[in-house]
């Protein structure tokens, strides 16, 4: 691995340094070498030469997800208890239907009917973000509690409920602080 690495910054041919050294290095990943690399005149700003290169840079972007979802919250709540309390589910079963199955299936079918008649089903795409190797459960626990207080603040506009929507936005940015700073330690430890 490191004659491959060793591979990638032998192009700096010329001095780095006033003393005639070799000092400043550009090291990459083999299959990552920096094309155009050139080494400016040392004494400009410091006994440093200035090594400057492009080095490419390539963005895999995530995959592209669909699902099926329904859209429930648009749903009218008295055309779904209407349809609910004419159904068969509200009606009385014959006492010749004691058989458990049948129930279900019914069961089963009605509910699917309904929703397909209130909440059919449309498709998401959906490209989902890089993660972030830092953001766990605590996190993501602070994040829900915050866009609910800025809801509740949303809909009442009163003085308190903006007061915890800024509170919690201010611990929010200080466990998420914390998170990324002590998993790049560690990480570099």
């Amino acid at each position: 691995m490191l004659h491959s690495l060793l591979s990638s910054f032998d192009m700096v041919q010329h001095p780095t340094h006033r003393a005639g050294n070799v000092l400043d290095l550009v090291i990459t990943f083999s299959d990552r070498a920096p094309a155009n690399v050139t080494v400016d005149p040392h004494s400009v700003i410091s006994d440093h030469a200035l090594v400057r290169c492009s080095q490419p840079v390539t963005v895999d972007a995530p995959p592209l997800t669909e699902r099926l979802v329904r859209g429930w919250r648009r749903v009218n709540r008295q055309r779904l208890a209407s349809l609910l309390t004419t159904s068969p589910l509200c009606a009385t079963p014959p006492a010749s239907t004691t058989d458990v199955d049948h129930l279900f299936d019914t069961y089963h079918t009605v509910l699917l009917e309904i929703a397909n008649q209130l909440a059919p089903l449309h498709v998401v795409r959906r490209r989902p973000g890089c993660p972030t190797p830092w953001f766990d459960a605590e996190c993501r626990a602070q994040r829900r509690e915050r866009r609910r207080l800025e809801r509740r603040y949303r809909r009442t506009h009163r003085r308190d409920d903006r007061r915890r929507w800024v509170e919690a936005t201010r611990r929010r940015f200080s466990v998420y602080r914390s998170k990324k700073e002590r998993y790049w330690s560690d990480r570099l430890a």
